[in-house]
Formats: C-alpha cells, sequence, structure tokens
C-alpha cells in the first residue's frame, strides 16, 4: 500500500478542490442555459400565435387563477404587438430567476398621424423553478 507525502496529499486536496469549483461552474452555467431555452422558447410561440402553448410556460400559480382562453384573449385584446425578443441576461437563485429581455414592439394607431409607432424596450420577467421547470410569473 502506497503511502502519501505531503506533497502527494496537496495535491489531492488540490484536484478534488478544482472538481467542486468546476461542478460549481457547470451547475451555475446549466441554469442560465435552461432559463435561456425556456424564455427563448415561450417567446417564439407567442411569435408564432401559439398562445395556448405559451400558456403552458405561465406558473401554476397564475394558470389555477387565469384559464388559457383568458389569457389568450388579454394578448389578443392588447395594443402592442410584439415583433421580436433578445435575452440579454438572467439573474437567479436556486429558485427564481430575474431575467433581461430586449423587446421589440409596434402600436398601431398610438401617435396622431403614423399608423405604427416601433420601438424596443428592456424588459425584466420573473421566473420560478416548480418541479424542474421554469416558469414565467406574469405581473399582475
Amino acid at each position: 500500500m502506497k503511502k502519501f507525502t505531503y506533497n502527494g496529499r496537496v495535491r489531492l486536496v488540490l484536484f478534488v478542490f478544482s472538481l467542486i469549483v468546476l461542478s460549481a461552474c457547470a451547475t451555475s452555467g446549466g441554469v442560465n442555459s435552461s432559463i435561456e431555452k425556456r424564455v427563448d422558447e415561450r417567446w417564439n410561440l407567442l411569435f408564432s400565435g401559439d398562445l395556448a402553448g405559451a400558456y403552458e410556460y405561465l406558473s401554476p400559480g397564475y394558470r389555477s387563477s387565469v384559464s388559457s382562453i383568458q389569457y389568450q384573449r388579454a394578448v389578443l385584446l392588447q395594443q402592442v404587438k410584439w415583433t421580436d425578443a433578445t435575452y440579454i441576461e438572467s439573474d437567479c437563485s436556486e429558485v427564481t430567476c430575474k431575467v433581461k429581455i430586449l423587446l421589440g414592439y409596434s402600436v398601431y394607431g398610438a401617435v396622431p398621424g403614423a399608423q405604427e409607432f416601433k420601438g424596443q424596450q428592456t424588459v425584466v420577467e420573473s421566473w420560478v423553478l416548480v418541479d424542474d421547470n421554469w416558469y414565467m410569473v406574469p405581473k399582475k
């Protein structure tokens, strides 16, 4: 049986520490990539007109108080129409996430003399982790 020298122990401790640090980095990157994927999927469903599909990305608490039909009606009645969404960044804890998105939009009939007004705005969405899935928490 081989005895560890002091130098060997130090190397072993440094190796184990390196593995711990690398696994922590991989985990935090995983959260950011999984939230970015969910955000992109939800916005792609909205742009494609699949409002029922986008509804499934809303938090279970919200869905318990607002039906899919009510949600779809509210989205369709908005004067603002979203044209594009670009994920910027997220600030996540274990179960919550604040996601910053650059939204492009059009508003019809909002400015006198212009049929359409186009703009961009940075928004922050709140997301929550429930049963290993991220869900958007709409503002009321």
